[in-house]
């Protein structure tokens, strides 16, 4: 590598949440548990309207979106208007009422309300789903599957708090270190990620190439504003690989004068090391 590093800050001095406290909410548990419970569910009429319930209604209003004979509402779930559908709850079937809405007054009626229920989870329905889920294998009671949910969410959260503390570091090193880079180096990586991009636009059925891309195309298929802030993106980019490379290199011994970027492998047992060895994780 033409690239190198002029000075190179320690990992270690870098600041990370060293203390994290992890529980499982109750809403997952209730959610994963509706797994065990799906086939079994029952949707009844109900009198009063709740969260969740799905409504029948009629709306009369100045507001042409809440100006309809029937409208179907699911209370709570936010895609009609979130601040109506908190209104509407305690309601009762029949009943006529005003919501107001962007300080418009809005004339509801109550057609019907359901609501979907889930009945309480048995060791049989935990069997029966652990024998189609080979995830859950072995598992035969609603215990041992309320178990297996907790200890899954747990180590998932744990994961990815040593991912976000590794995440912090890097950045750390990124930001604090001085890196000396090569100009031709750096365009002939993003060089390989237009040609990269180029491929991508065939697979996707384009015939063009990056640099036949127009301005509202970038922004349609490539997410970048401007091709100015592309080849920003892409600079950065190279820029980021060069300077991961350089710092695993000197991690591993490695003559980064006689090595290309692609030469340096991602072993990262280092920090993971470290961030174990620093991360307290406290289960609740």
């Amino acid at each position: 590598m033409k690239s190198y590093i002029n000075k190179l800050v320690d990992y270690r001095e870098a600041t990370f949440d060293k203390n994290v406290v992890i529980n499982c909410p109750q809403k997952h548990i209730e959610a994963q548990m509706k797994h065990l419970t799906r086939a079994f569910k029952k949707n009844l009429s109900v009198e009063t309207v709740e969260n969740g319930d799905v409504t029948v209604l009629s709306l009369e209003s100045e507001i042409d979106k809440f100006n309809k004979p029937t409208v179907f509402v699911t209370v709570g779930g936010g895609l009609f208007n979130a601040e109506f559908e908190e209104k509407m709850i305690g309601h009762s079937v029949g009943e006529t009422f005003e919501i107001t809405v962007d300080g418009k007054a809005v004339k509801v009626t109550v057609k019907q309300a359901s609501r979907t229920v889930f009945p309480e989870p048995t060791d049989e329905m935990a069997a029966k789903y652990a024998a189609e889920h080979d995830e859950f294998s072995g598992i035969t009671t609603v215990e041992e599957y309320r178990n297996r949910i907790v200890k899954d969410y747990i180590e998932e959260q744990r994961n990815s708090c040593y991912y976000k503390a590794m995440d912090d570091i890097l950045a750390f090193v990124l930001e604090n270190s001085d890196w000396e880079f090569d100009e031709e180096e750096i365009e002939e990586l993003t060089n390989e990620e237009k040609s990269f991009i180029t491929q991508q636009l065939k697979e996707e059925g384009m015939d063009k190439t990056y640099g036949d891309l127009t301005e509202e195309e970038i922004s349609q298929h490539l997410g970048a504003p401007s091709r100015e802030e592309l080849e920003k993106m892409l600079r950065n980019g190279s820029e980021q690989r060069i300077a991961v490379a350089l710092w695993l290199a000197t991690m591993q011994k490695i003559d980064s004068k006689t090595a290309s970027v692609d030469d340096i492998k991602g072993d990262w047992k280092f920090l993971e090391d470290f961030v174990k060895e620093n991360l307290t994780v406290t289960e609740e």
